[in-house]
């Protein structure tokens, strides 16, 4: 299975060369094997056998190159520090990128002014037009990134969200719903449905689990994995959860990777997840699914060739069906060269948020956003330092009211591994850089979002009904028709400080008619529940 930014694959290109030390013939062939470790992306297997060779002729500058590569591409970065001096100090032209490779190494450890130094010392040996061209380039912009984003930190409080949702094995995929009371995740435990390790990635194998606000703490509770067809002994990974609490989108390996959907069930069971439908998943991965809050669009990502950019980028498509989505339309504006991993749409529809690790990153993927103005996204920006860090940080959600987000990331107090971090919001603002942003200089765009929602039942037995729930402005003017779900529910989100008109008409039953005030705060969500008893005619 395919998990974007947790296993992250580094292109390395390897030529066995004696340099100091000869090689045995065992030792050649293991650093052919390794080589092909590595293009298998098996790259624990390729860094012991590297090692391996290592321990036997220490003063080879390939073999120390190599190690160095290897190294880095599994994120060990005092390590590959260690194997690329030694290889500088043994033949220094043991690799013309040799210097290019010490470079990132430095600006992943902090050493920012001699990373820069090293990259451009680095691209002084290029010729002609690959000065401009050659990757070193996107390097050099992101070491410089780092250097403005690091000086101008922005105001938030950053903390792990503790015991009841992370624990010593990977979590990651955080989502919560509109109302703020669901929270569920992706976690890799012994506990999990089948509790096997998966042999090609040394984990247990992942299942979705979830936690709920409690109404009189405030607090999450400890985390559950979810019952009912959701998780299998396979790999199970939540993409996002619907604003509504009603839709959970999983992520499948199959077909290259694909988006499924699970809905519950009348007991309140989460079903087995069925394919998206329509024109979202093809031959190629299919991931990081986010539907808009009126159910109408669907964010995700895709490595569809085409239209792309390249690597992963960040599509939409237009419901046709149930459950079912038409053509896919790249949003050029967001994407890149390099790889777009998770998409998050806010409840409000208007700010966006996504992981990349292009060249506007500090270092590894970080989280960016953009903002819907006068009907198109904004070109995104990086939320700054010390949300993004020279790590990885994927997989951004955020509360309604804008207070509070929740990503993957790996940091000095983290039980082990990826865990999920809290940040407080309520204080954020853009980083001031070179460049004004186009759209909002807040954590979003506009004030927080009301929610009105409640459900549907036969007067008769409590029986929930599957109706129409028409939405309407005091004016009358349409906003939504809205069909509860077979346990009788509704969500909607709403402009607050209006009154909008609830009309309820089926066959057999007395029509419903309500007039409602939908309050407004623009610092929380103002949540108005509305549930109706139907009286048979």
């Amino acid at each position: 299975m395919k998990y974007k930014g947790l296993f992250l694959f580094v292109g390395l290109v390897t030529s066995v060369m004696v340099y100091a030390q000869k090689m045995t013939a065992s030792d050649r062939i293991k650093m052919m094997t390794a080589q092909e470790n590595v293009e298998k992306n098996n790259l624990e297997e390729a860094y012991k056998l590297y090692r391996e060779v290592h321990r036997n002729i220490p003063n080879n500058a390939e073999v120390n190159f190599q190690c160095g590569k290897t190294a880095f591409a599994l994120k060990r970065y005092n390590e590959a520090d260690i194997y690329f001096t030694k290889a500088l100090n043994i033949n220094p032209k043991i690799s013309k990128e040799l210097k290019m490779w010490i470079g990132r190494t430095q600006h992943m450890l902090n050493q920012l002014t001699e990373a820069k130094a090293s990259l451009e010392e680095f691209k002084a040996t290029l010729k002609g037009k690959r000065q401009q061209t050659h990757i070193v380039n996107e390097y050099i912009y992101q070491v410089e990134m780092a250097q403005k984003l690091m000086a101008n930190p922005v105001n938030v409080v950053i903390k792990n969200m503790g015991k009841e949702i992370n624990s010593e094995y990977p979590e990651s995929n955080p989502s919560i719903t509109a109302d703020g009371q669901t929270f569920i995740f992706t976690t890799a435990r012994p506990d999990n449905v089948g509790g096997k390790i998966d042999p090609d990635f040394g984990i247990y194998f992942q299942d979705i689990w979830m936690s709920t606000k409690d109404p009189n703490t405030g607090k999450w509770t400890e985390a559950e994995r979810l019952g009912g067809e959701l998780n299998t002994p396979d790999h199970d990974a939540n993409l996002s959860i619907s604003s509504d609490g009603s839709v959970i989108f999983v992520y499948r390996s199959v077909k290259g990777g694909d988006i499924y959907y699970s809905k519950k069930n009348k007991k309140g069971e989460w079903r087995t997840p069925e394919v998206v439908g329509g024109k979202v998943n093809t031959t190629y991965f299919e991931s990081g699914a986010c539907m808009s809050a009126d159910k109408k669009e669907l964010y995700f990502i895709s490595e569809r060739v085409g239209k792309g950019k390249g690597n992963g980028d960040i599509w939409v498509a237009k419901k046709t069906g149930s459950f079912e989505y038409g053509e896919a339309e790249n949003l050029s504006i967001l994407n890149s060269i390099d790889d777009e991993s998770s998409v998050f749409l806010h409840p409000n529809g208007k700010t966006l948020f996504f992981s990349s690790n292009c060249k506007e990153s500090i270092g590894g993927y970080d989280i960016f956003k953009s903002d819907l103005v006068d009907g198109k996204w904004t070109a995104p920006v990086n939320l700054g330092y010390p949300i993004n860090t020279l790590g990885d940080e994927m997989m951004f959600t955020i509360s309604a009211d804008g207070q509070t987000g929740y990503y993957t990331t790996k940091r000095d107090d983290s039980y082990g591994g990826y865990d999920i971090y809290e940040v407080d919001l309520s204080n954020y603002r853009i980083p001031n850089l070179d460049k004004p942003y186009a759209g909002s200089q807040s954590i979003t765009i506009g004030d927080a979002v009301s929610i009105l929602k409640g459900r549907v039942l036969d007067k008769k037995d409590g029986e929930p009904m599957e109706v129409t729930v028409r939405i309407e402005t005091e004016a009358g003017k349409l906003i939504e028709e809205l069909q509860t779900n077979e346990n009788g529910e509704y969500f909607i989100t709403l402009q607050g400080d209006s009154k909008y008109k609830i009309s309820i008409k089926t066959k057999d039953y007395k029509p419903i008619e309500e007039v409602v005030f939908i309050p407004k705060s623009g610092t929380k969500s103002e949540i108005v529940i509305r549930s109706y008893l139907m009286e048979e005619d």
